[in-house]
């Protein structure tokens, strides 16, 4: 093997092995779990993420992070529209029923969910829903950034226990005591 083979194949371990790492640094990261939402030709698609972030406040706007292999990737960027219902404690098991198959519609199947003025499915009992248009998408490795401007807000009164995935477990968050 040549000198120069010998390197590029030290520089892939080296990628594989970083990759890794990073992997398992960010699962010690918690999370917050929202279901994204959307409807393409007549068609309901939904997705769960972790990777939710507000982007500012003025315009009032968000980011969210997808896997560009995901099922419901090539809809939510083809809709314009999407809605993030972020999750209380009580849906984790609509939080893995919408990260399995089926796709498409009959993840709908699970949850309680209505169509918004938006005619975007919106989840009953969510922490909030919120109705974004899609503003931009940035595309990096095997995601994307969805950037939405916050068109539409149904946001629970009561305070909720939000779901939190950490170390490939789903958990809540409590306030500690003063």
């Amino acid at each position: 093997m040549s000198e120069a083979e010998l390197q590029t194949r030290r520089e892939a371990e080296t990628a594989v092995e970083l990759q890794t790492s990073f992997r398992q640094a960010m699962r010690r990261l918690a999370g917050g779990v929202a279901l994204v939402s959307t409807v393409h030709e007549g068609v309901r698609h939904g997705m769960t993420v972790t990777a939710v972030s507000s982007l500012t406040m003025d315009p009032p706007a968000l980011v969210v992070s997808v896997n560009r292999y995901a099922s419901a990737f090539d809809a939510l960027a083809a809709s314009g529209r999407f809605c993030v219902n972020l999750l209380t404690q009580s849906h984790a098991d609509l939080a893995s029923a919408f990260a399995r198959k089926p796709a498409g519609d009959a993840r709908f199947a699970n949850g309680t969910w209505r169509t918004g003025a938006s005619g975007l499915p919106m989840l009953d009992g969510a922490v909030a829903s919120i109705v974004c248009r899609l503003h931009d998408t940035v595309e990096f490795g095997t995601h994307a950034l969805l950037i939405g401007r916050v068109e539409e807000l149904d946001v629970e009164q009561q305070p909720l226990a939000p779901l939190i995935y950490l170390s490939g477990q789903f958990g809540a968050f409590w306030p500690l005591s003063a």
